[in-house]
């Protein structure tokens, strides 16, 4: 009929007085929140607090509720303190990530998943790329994430789901710039096209991430692709006109929107501007480029019980990105 999170939300809700404000507690919108309280209600086939009052005001049914999670919620944490060490000590999960946009999803999930369990510390690596899975500090982290599987290397990759790589340009019109340079581009307008070809790149400048370009998807994957291992030259590859270094992905799409390059971003990284008609998408080839975002440990990991808990919360969070 309801969940433990059921219970924690609602006394979130009592301790808050808010809606807005239990959902900044527990690291959700006020919109998502309020959709688990009204599935709880029609579960419940009764209402759990009045609307429309401040502080909140909860009917009998959720103060029935809220004692019982006054007396479950206290047990559960008792249970949880099973989780240090035997020495005292809280356990520590060490997750490091390849997917260089991926930290600012990830957070929220692991900031509410130490919320429930108060005897576990986690502790993020610095990016690491495929080149150094075989490192010493890489096999030892507890968790991967990571858009590259190697095949029989003895770790378990769970899907957590798939996604596009798309190139995302200025929306046609949007800024004065774009209007003064028409005129000048109209030999190299990408609007206009379907999808992109490698060759549309070579006029434009590329805004990436400040990482070295042979870990880049779309050197990797597009740019690159083709070219034949024993004579690997890139100077027959397909270079931008410039690269520009960004330190993160909201500059990134801020300065596309300008007009100040073109960047390639997963399509769940761009979903939500391109609805606001700040910036446009196009495919990479005719076909596309599609990856699939893994979580990586060794099945005899000592913390495989909390892996366990933790990644099913990282496949909902990543299927909400396109909600």
């Amino acid at each position: 009929m309801f969940e433990i999170k059921h219970l924690k939300t609602l006394v979130t809700l009592a301790e808050t007085g808010s809606i807005s404000k239990a959902a900044d507690e527990i690291f959700t919108s006020p919109s998502a929140l309020s959709h688990q309280i009204k599935d709880l209600e029609q579960r419940l086939n009764t209402p759990l607090f009045i609307r429309n009052t401040s502080p909140i005001k909860f009917t009998k049914q959720g103060q029935i509720l809220l004692r019982l999670a006054d007396d479950i919620l206290p047990k559960i944490n008792n249970v949880l303190s099973k989780l240090k060490d035997e020495d005292g000590t809280v356990k520590q999960l060490s997750l490091a990530i390849a997917c260089h946009a991926c930290f600012q999803w990830l957070l929220p999930v692991t900031e509410q998943f130490l919320l429930q369990n108060p005897a576990l510390k986690i502790e993020f690596v610095e990016q690491v790329f495929p080149d150094q899975y075989d490192n010493q500090s890489t096999t030892d982290v507890d968790i991967l994430f990571t858009d590259e599987k190697t095949e029989n290397d003895g770790f378990i990759y769970h899907a957590l789901g798939t996604f596009e790589v798309v190139a995302v340009l200025a929306k046609e019109g949007k800024t004065k710039e774009n209007e003064v340079k028409k005129s000048e581009s109209k030999r190299n307008n990408l609007a206009s096209k379907p999808f992109l070809s490698a060759a549309d790149f070579s006029q434009q400048v590329l805004l990436t991430y400040p990482i070295k370009t042979e870990h880049l998807d779309i050197f990797k994957l597009f740019l690159n692709k083709g070219l034949k291992k024993k004579n690997h030259n890139k100077a027959n590859a397909h270079r931008p006109k410039a690269i520009k270094q960004v330190a993160n992905s909201h500059v990134i799409l801020q300065m596309v929107a300008a007009n100040m390059g073109i960047a390639t971003l997963p399509d769940w990284l761009v979903n939500s501007l391109t609805k606001q008609s700040l910036v446009q998408t196009k495919r990479l080839g005719e076909t596309g480029i599609y990856k699939t975002l893994y979580a990586r440990y060794q099945a005899k990991n000592k913390l495989a019980d909390i892996i366990q808990q933790l990644i099913p919360k990282t496949v909902t969070a990543f299927d909400d990105l396109y909600q």
